[in-house]
């Protein structure tokens, strides 16, 4: 299994920040096309993505793109543009629940077959940040084998319930549920989530 120790995350509509990629010393470069862009931006960040998925890897990492949730409407549309030759994998933002990976696994086996890409090749992380996503986190990343990591937001899940933010946070709840949730992962020889406890 490949070392994910650091994430590095850049907008993926900022062409003079992707030019940069090469530069980060991390072991993934994560082109972003969800929060870091502005919706009136995100054609054009499609396209800067696609374009620059080999040269992100020049410099020795792994290169991931960040894409919209299915809520959004727009992952269609994000994968279709990014799912080429230099793509590592895909970070699924705000992960909820198994469907969500399972129906992106049959997308992406989809496009692979289209454009004679490597069927299984292009890996799935999760990114966890609600309290939805928190509860079923085992059973997303056991619903494909694409999944090779999670990451944890980190406060996120706890700070709102039932859609309202919360008055108090009871801070020592986070490490409990955090710890519990990479324990069952780990139990499945998954990555640890690069952000850690």
């Amino acid at each position: 299994m490949a070392v994910m120790r650091s994430v590095f995350y850049i907008p993926g509509n900022n062409e003079k920040m992707v030019g940069k990629a090469p530069e980060f010393p991390a072991d993934i470069v994560t082109l972003d096309l969800e929060d870091s862009v502005p919706p009136a931006e995100k054609v054009k960040a499609r396209e800067c993505v696609r374009e620059n998925l080999k040269f992100a890897g020049t410099g020795g990492s792994k290169v991931y793109s960040r894409i919209n949730n299915w809520e959004t409407l727009m992952t269609n549309d994000d994968l279709e543009a990014i799912v080429h030759e230099g793509l590592s994998g895909v970070c699924l933002a705000k992960t909820g629940e198994a469907d969500n990976v399972k129906r992106l696994d049959w997308k992406l086996e989809e496009l692979e077959r289209r454009r004679g890409l490597k069927v299984g090749g292009i890996a799935i992380q999760l990114l966890i940040e609600t309290a939805k996503g928190m509860i079923n986190a085992y059973a997303s990343a056991t619903a494909s084998p694409r999944v090779n990591s999670l990451i944890f937001g980190a406060l996120r899940p706890l700070l709102y319930r039932r859609g309202r933010p919360r008055r108090r946070l009871r801070r020592h709840r986070l490490p409990v549920r955090r710890f519990q949730e990479c324990r069952g992962l780990r139990g499945e020889r998954h990555a640890g989530p690069p952000d850690g406890l």
